[in-house]
């Protein structure tokens, strides 16, 4: 019996350990999207390395991604981005990135606009990495710092009973019940809060601030979800209703031992 016991406690605890996800892999395709738009333009990285799939998110408004992209004209204006705070599902085939990027015009030193992207990855059959959703805000541009060579990363374990809404149906009804107090038990030392115009915050003490200080609560309408196969790693998109006007939010959910937290949360 005790031998049994030995034996499952092994089991669970190598499961668990298998799904701390090395996000080595998303990083390097990040740093391949940059790259591309540096040595190729800007549409065409995004037409290389947006899936089909993918969903642009702009003025209330859902619409394909990569069809936006084709209709795009060129342009010369450089985009330039890198990660920051990354984390990838414990079976390899997911995973977000979150970094500052800037923009500006070729050969000029003084930058265009500056502010936070963020993507969440997905891994195709063909092992080729395509996005799933960019979603970026801005900040003042005299406050751009470039990201550390070394990104944050998240360790994320397996919740066998999750569904792609479960982390955050279960925050949004908390969220009805007390408002921003329901922050308090999802935030853990990685969450990171992307607010358009603002500069982006990590840490709980810094996230629950910021999101205190908005004028107005908004209202999630959630439109759509992802749940890795791992069932580690969640993403929830959809509207933020401020008495009646339509912006949009981000959320990234890693469950961890201490339950599901948010990851990174954008939201305009």
């Amino acid at each position: 019996m005790q031998h049994t016991y030995l034996t499952a406690f092994v089991f669970v605890f190598m499961s668990l350990r298998a799904t701390a996800q090395d996000a080595s892999s998303v990083i390097r395709a990040e740093r391949s999207f940059a790259a591309h738009a540096v040595q190729h333009g800007v549409k065409s990285a995004f037409l290389a390395f947006t899936d089909s799939t993918a969903i642009a998110m702009d003025g209330g408004q859902y619409e394909n991604a990569l069809e936006q992209w084709r209709q795009r004209p060129e342009s010369d204006i450089q985009l330039i981005w890198g990660p920051q705070f990354a984390g990838a599902s414990g079976d390899g085939a997911s995973g977000f990135t979150t970094g500052p990027y800037y923009m500006k015009l070729p050969g000029a030193d003084t930058l265009l606009l500056a502010g936070q992207y963020t993507t969440f990855w997905v891994r195709r059959p063909s092992g080729d990495w395509k996005y799933l959703i960019d979603f970026g805000t801005r900040f003042p541009k005299r406050l751009y710092a470039d990201p550390s060579p070394n990104p944050i990363t998240a360790s994320l374990t397996p919740d066998p009973q999750a569904t792609a809404r479960s982390a955050e149906d279960a925050f949004l009804q908390r969220y009805q019940a007390s408002g921003k107090a329901a922050y308090d038990d999802v935030l853990n030392e990685h969450s990171w809060l992307n607010l358009d115009r603002h500069v982006p915050v990590s840490k709980p003490d810094s996230f629950r601030e910021l999101i205190q200080r908005m004028p107005l609560a908004p209202e999630f309408r959630p439109v759509g979800s992802f749940l890795s196969a791992a069932k580690d790693l969640a993403l929830v998109y959809g509207d933020a209703v401020y008495e009646g006007r339509k912006a949009h939010y981000l959320r990234i959910w890693g469950h961890t031992p201490a339950g599901w937290k948010i990851l990174v949360q954008v939201m305009h």
